[in-house]
């Protein structure tokens, strides 16, 4: 599908039509509100305005155009996005769903997307010998003891194995160590990170990785993804940690929702990946020096990028696999519930900070048209506040006066 043929389609969907297929939205001056399906929403928080074919969620983050929206919600790629919100018989059409209520389109819009040529597209990398070399190389693995009964399941469902000390020439640098299989976000086995067997043997590197190529790039891979993408859009947040084991403690403790950097720094690539699925992270790097380093760094990244971000902090010294260890999985589960509701914000909170943010940036906008948008935004936020007032059984005093 090309570039023109997207613009086309989008231009012919109305994004109320069919966001309205799955939450009921009602006007709101010029916007429609509606229950966010992407949280546990409450009171309506999702706001589409149909002008501008986009939308966004006050309360989660989440925000986007047509094509963003099915993604997420029909947990798909953009082009099986763009399949979905196809024009059938000239009637708009998504997969899975009544179109009985769907507008008419012009004929001359009718647009195709095989999905032989999506699945041809991945042969190349499905089928490359490397691919196959991977796979082999993880069958050659041995079982790798965790060390901590808890931890074994997880570690086991990761694939996490010792290297043997025969290997192919290709895998001879990553001989009798703990190996860590690394997926893509669709879940291709793109490489390896083999980390050595003691941390007392320090003239050997701890990590040895796959070699940089076309599939692996650390810069471009977030560990766990694969395994965590589905917890993250139910959550609606990630918890970001520092190494691999970090990642199968926090699985194993049942926060599915965790990645971890791959031993690297925080790149655009992640960013991106990041964005794709939640705009709401929980920075949880190792308590020591160079993870408080790190921290400072990567926190105002994301904010910069427009992400919501929560500091959590571990006790001096641990990182999340040595904590649960330490703890058992119970007592680490119960720290990190424990550490999230200190640093996470009420919902109130969240809209008043947004509220006075936005009347801040208001006196700088001379523009009519820029500050109609933004009085829109405003209002859209003071009636959330409001109707989260309502709903806990408190006056509704929220008033610009307030603010």
């Amino acid at each position: 599908m090309t570039k023109q043929e997207i613009q086309e389609l989008k231009a012919s969907l109305s994004i109320r039509e069919v966001i309205g297929r799955y939450t009921t939205l009602r006007r709101v001056g010029r916007r429609w509100m509606g229950l966010c399906p992407f949280h546990g929403d409450r009171h309506p928080s999702l706001s589409v305005n149909e002008e501008k074919g986009s939308f966004v969620c006050y309360a989660c983050g989440e925000r986007g155009d047509v094509f963003a929206f099915v993604s997420k919600i029909e947990k798909v790629g953009f082009v099986e996005a763009a399949n979905k919100l196809s024009i059938d018989s000239g009637q708009l059409s998504i997969e899975g769903k009544d179109n009985k209520d769907a507008r008419l389109l012009p004929e001359r819009l009718a647009i195709k997307e095989k999905k032989e040529n999506s699945d041809a597209e991945q042969l190349p990398v499905v089928n490359s010998q490397l691919s196959i070399e991977n796979e082999a190389f993880l069958a050659m693995l041995l079982p790798a003891g965790s060390g901590c009964p808890e931890l074994t399941p997880t570690w086991l469902d990761f694939g996490v194995g010792q290297s043997p000390f025969l290997v192919p020439e290709r895998w001879k640098a990553m001989r009798n160590r703990l190996v860590f299989p690394v997926r893509d976000e669709e879940g291709r086995l793109v490489g390896f990170a083999a980390r050595r067997l003691s941390d007392e043997d320090r003239d050997k590197p701890k990590y040895i990785n796959s070699e940089t190529g076309e599939q692996y790039r650390k810069s471009e891979l977030l560990y766990g993804l694969y395994e965590a993408r589905e917890a993250i859009r139910r959550e609606g947040s990630v918890f970001l940690v520092e190494g691999y084991k970090d990642v199968l403690a926090m699985h194993a403790a049942g926060f599915r929702h965790t990645v971890a950097l791959c031993g690297t720094a925080l790149c655009t690539g992640h960013i991106a990946l990041l964005k794709r699925y939640t705009t709401s992270v929980r920075v949880m790097l190792d308590a020591d020096k160079a993870g408080r380093k790190a921290t400072d760094a990567i926190v105002p990244t994301l904010v910069g990028e427009g992400m919501e971000v929560v500091r959590i902090g571990l006790p001096e010294g641990d990182d999340p696999d040595s904590l649960f260890r330490r703890l058992g999985k119970e007592a680490f589960a119960a720290y990190v519930r424990e550490a999230v509701r200190l640093v996470q914000p009420s919902e109130e909170l969240v809209l008043l900070g947004r509220i006075r943010k936005g009347v801040g940036l208001l006196s700088g906008v001379a523009e009519t048209e820029k500050r109609e948008r933004l009085l829109m935004v405003l209002e859209d936020c003071l009636a959330q506040l409001k109707g989260l007032s309502a709903a806990a059984c408190r006056p509704a005093t929220m008033d610009w006066r307030w603010v």
